[in-house]
This record gives structure tokens, sequence and C-alpha cells, in this order.
């Protein structure tokens, strides 16, 4: 008999935005599988969490490795309600005239294959159950030019893309599916190194994001983690085919403060009168 606390399975589980939907869907009650390259990370977080947690090396781009991710999930609990498609990397950075082709196609395999085929496994799994939520971890870079660089970009846009059209057909089988898209978040993606490094660096990174946003500091990958929790579950049940910025503002506007000093004079004027 399955147990009847819901299951999720989190790519890139093991550090950053992962680390904190495993730690959330977990809290939550979830029964939480989660993959990932970062064996050690992963396993030692799989113990912390105790019983319900169950963890599983990963590569994302492998089509068997994901069947085998899932097919450890049925093994276990029978059922698969929720995949978060987290894992990915910055991918190779500088001008497009410099971008050799296998830096390109190995940068898509891991942000953009990695989502279809997680999101091929969850619905092969879901259909029958008429069940089941998707989300996708895909980024601000992936709604407007100038904020990743060129491959990540365009692999994020395609993850929303890929969002908004499998969701048209999944929804009339029960399963939603939707994309966060995070803004500037405190995570080693930024910095370059999953070490202990990264916590130095993301302290030499932070003060220079600061004025990014409307929101005057980074994200947390644990606000990251809450929005995703939100679309797993029943509270948002009416949600399907949406890319929702969690970004301090950024996609909304120009922060105040560095609006042209004309615009505030003007409507510090209209406010005095």
């Amino acid at each position: 008999m399955a147990d009847e606390a819901p299951t999720c399975l989190v790519t890139g589980g093991a550090s950053g935005i992962g680390e904190a939907c495993v730690r959330a869907f977990a809290e939550a009650g979830y029964q939480v599988a989660f993959g990932d390259l970062q064996a050690d990370k992963g396993s030692a977080l799989a113990k912390e969490i105790g019983g319900n947690a169950l963890f599983q090396r990963m590569d994302v781009s492998s089509e068997a490795d994901f069947a085998d991710a899932v097919k450890a999930v049925l093994e276990r609990w029978e059922r698969l309600d929720c995949l978060v498609n987290n894992a990915a990397i910055a991918g190779v950075l500088g001008p497009i005239a410099e971008i050799p082709l296998e830096e390109y196609e190995y940068a898509c395999g891991i942000i953009q294959r990695s989502v279809f085929l997680g999101m091929r496994e969850a619905a092969r799994t879901m259909q029958p159950r008429r069940s089941g939520a998707i989300v996708n971890i895909a980024s601000v870079a992936g709604l407007a030019g100038g904020h990743g660089p060129h491959i990540y970009s365009a692999c994020k846009a395609a993850v929303i893309g890929m969002t908004q059209s499998v969701a048209m057909e999944l929804a009339e089988s029960g399963i939603r599916v939707n994309a966060v898209c995070p803004g500037a978040i405190e995570t080693p993606i930024h910095t370059g190194v999953t070490d202990e490094r990264w916590l130095e660096r993301m302290a030499r990174i932070r003060p220079g994001l600061k004025d990014y946003q409307p929101i005057e500091r980074m994200g947390l990958p644990q606000e990251i983690a809450a929005a995703v929790l939100w679309l797993a579950g029943d509270s948002a049940s009416y949600v399907t085919g949406q890319a929702i910025a969690v970004d301090g503002g950024l996609t909304a506007g120009r922060p105040w403060r560095l609006q042209p000093g004309f615009l505030r004079e003007f409507h510090l004027a209209k406010k005095a009168r």
C-alpha cells in the first residue's frame, strides 16, 4: 500500500535552490527524492532529512538517469505527485562570435534537454493517475535579454516556452505545469564554484547586485522554494502555464532610486501640490 504522503522529485537537489526545495518539501510533509552529481552533498542531505528522503546520483542530461530516478520514486512510494526541474549550470560565457559549438551543446543538454526529459518521464507516470504538478526553474534571463550569458538565456527562454506548451496538453490530464523565474539569488551558480569557496565569493558579489532590482538585496533560495512549493500544492490548483518571476521587482521596471532625475523631480513636485 502506497504511503498517503505526497511525493516529489527534485533535480539538482544537493545545493542552492534545489536544496532549498528539498528542505521545503520535506518540511511540508512530502516524501522527497532528489538527484544530483554532487554525491557526497546529496547523501549527507538525505541522511539529515531522514526516512522521507531518497537521494540518487543523477546526470540530468542522461535519458537513462532520468528514467532510473523516476523508477526509484515509484519503487519506493508507488507514485510521483510533483517534479521540480531545477538542475542547471551557467554554461559558456563570452561573445557570441567566440562560443564553441561543443560548449553550446553541453549547456543546452543540462539546461534545456533535462527539462524535456523530466517532463516526459513525469507525464508518463502522472497521466494514468490524471494528477500531478511540474515546476520548471527558468530565469529572468529567459524573459528579457541582458540578465545572463547568451546560451543560458536562450535555454531558459526555451524552458518557459516548453512550460507553456506542455501545460496546454497536460491540463486535460489533470496535470499542471508552471515555471518559476528567479532573479539574482544567493546560490553557487553566481560564483563559478560549488565548494565552500562560494560563500566567500558571494560576499564579494553581493554588494554589486544591491541596486540590480527595486528590492535592495539578492534573493534567497528559500524564497524560490516557497514559490515552488505553492505551485506544487492545492492552493495553486487553478494555476498552469505560468512563468512567475520571483525577482525583487527586476522585470517590473527600473528601481525608483535609479529613475532619471527629471522624473523624480516631477513626482515630488506633484506630491507637494
